[in-house]
């Protein structure tokens, strides 16, 4: 498996049930992440940990192509930057933060923007276990008496010559 469908596997489905959680539940979310911007050291603490995620992700991944594992490295870089932001500049995100809640429709493109990308990552992870699944071949429960007694290559022995 490589680096670009492991995060995808991970990032997709966790930003589809966040995407998800917001349109259910968007007063909730909305409440929650109010009280969340009134402590700075909760600020500070998701600084240090989204910062971590994304050189994680970047130390691993930080390709830029032209297809889908693109997105995987903009994120990468978007949690590097968003941890150094909540690290020195608290207040300025506590400010950013408080103006994208206030505004109605924020939290719902938020959510519409996370079930899209969160979808996309999560096929494009998760495609080589699906394509596989419908392309396998019917098991079947008997084998010929031909296959069954002819020995393969592999499992011949090579005889060993000694050299002089």
């Amino acid at each position: 498996m490589t680096p670009s469908t492991f995060i995808a596997r991970i990032l997709g489905p966790l930003m589809v049930v966040i995407g998800l959680g917001l349109l259910i539940q968007t007063q909730a979310f909305r409440l929650m992440a109010i009280e969340s911007l009134q402590s700075p050291g909760l600020i500070y603490f998701s600084g240090f940990i989204t910062l971590a995620i994304g050189l994680a992700i970047l130390n691993v991944h930080n390709l830029w192509v032209r297809d889908w594992r693109v997105i995987i490295t903009i994120f990468g870089w978007l949690g590097v930057i968003g941890g150094i932001f909540r690290i020195l500049a608290t207040s300025f995100v506590q400010d950013i933060g408080l103006e994208i809640l206030t505004r109605p429709r924020g939290l719902v493109v938020g959510a519409v923007l996370g079930l899209v990308l969160g979808g996309y990552l999560t096929i494009m992870g998760y495609q080589d276990i699906w394509n596989e699944a419908r392309t396998a071949k019917p098991h079947r429960t008997g084998t010929s008496a031909h296959a069954a007694k002819a020995p393969t290559a592999r499992s011949a022995k090579r005889v060993r010559q000694k050299s002089d």
